[in-house]
């Protein structure tokens, strides 16, 4: 990575802001931010090196491919008994209605360990889902757009089934990164370090390189912010090929919106008209209100991740 690749760091960043102001400012307007302090107390911070990884999963089969499959980790940390859990779920991010399907809920979390210059070329999370990524050990370069503004280099598919990319991620930048200097509507970049957390708003686009050697954890989930949004994408004519991470990618759709339905009475509902009233005031987006919205426009397009999120992110 050339020095100049990783100067730009325009992400905003936060440290101990309420579950209100993150929604407010955050996951309402569909916006990144790297959270500072929320790892503090993780346990994994301290045990998660080579040595410990190994001793917890050094039988288990890794797919070092698209995929990584840490299913039996799961399953050893599910029946560990430490005195305290290695990691736990900010609190920005509990609410997971993904979880009202049980064990049917869509592939959701995964470790992802990379050396340094391996990543994921740019995608969008599956099944218009958000994200968060926290590092644990090295360091990651992140480059987002937003979902109307398809990175250069990169050509989604009409249906967006699928999206062909450079071959590497250094091609990208050698090839393609220079020209976002002249744009007005510039990536949103950052480094996030080890103790770091980033929020992947649903849609986004976002390519990851590993600085050094790392180790991460990432979980997708749905929140009332983009339920809708979640719902749509899995009703889809195409849904059957853009789905993801389960079995029934059919039934999908009708599964999730009967057991939201039976768990929250009437919050589709509600959602629904209040999406309605706002888009009768039609207010301007965030990226409206920092820059020409007529500049960069694209069609807005939903991909999913293939069959799970990629093996580098």
């Amino acid at each position: 990575m050339k020095p100049e690749w990783l100067q730009r760091d325009n992400i905003i960043r936060r440290r101990g802001i309420s579950v209100e102001e993150f929604i407010s400012d955050f996951e309402e307007p569909n916006k990144p931010v790297l959270l500072e302090g929320c790892m503090d107390n993780w346990v994994a911070l301290e045990k998660w090196d080579r040595d410990y990884l190994v001793q917890v999963c050094g039988d288990v089969e890794f797919s070092v491919g698209p995929v990584v499959k840490l299913g039996e980790y799961f399953r050893y940390a599910d029946q560990a008994r430490e005195e305290r859990p290695q990691y736990e779920v900010p609190v920005y991010f509990r609410e997971d209605l993904f979880g009202v399907l049980g064990s049917e809920r869509p592939d959701y979390r995964w470790i992802i360990i990379g050396l340094a210059g391996s990543g994921s070329s740019f995608h969008i999370d599956p099944n218009s889902t958000s994200a968060w990524n926290a590092v644990i050990k090295g360091s990651k370069k992140w480059v987002l757009f937003p979902p109307d503004v398809v990175p250069p280099g990169v050509h989604p598919s009409p249906d967006g089934a699928e999206v062909a990319c450079p071959v590497s991620i250094i091609e990208w930048f050698m090839n393609f990164y220079g020209a976002t200097k002249t744009w007005k509507r510039k990536p949103i970049e950052c480094i996030c370090k080890a103790g770091e957390m980033i929020f992947v708003p649903q849609g986004w686009w976002h390519l990851v390189i590993n600085l050094e050697e790392s180790v991460a954890i990432t979980q997708n989930y749905v929140s009332r912010r983009n339920l809708l949004n979640v719902l749509d994408f899995l009703k889809r004519p195409n849904a059957s090929t853009l789905v993801s991470g389960t079995r029934d990618r059919v039934n999908l759709y009708d599964k999730f919106k009967s057991a939201i339905e039976a768990s929250f009475p009437g919050t589709i509902d509600h959602l629904s008209r209040r999406q309605k009233k706002k888009a009768q005031q039609k207010k301007p987006s965030f990226w409206d209100s920092v820059t020409d919205s007529k500049a960069w426009c694209f069609q807005v397009l939903f991909l999913e991740e293939r069959d799970h999120k990629a093996n580098w992110n």
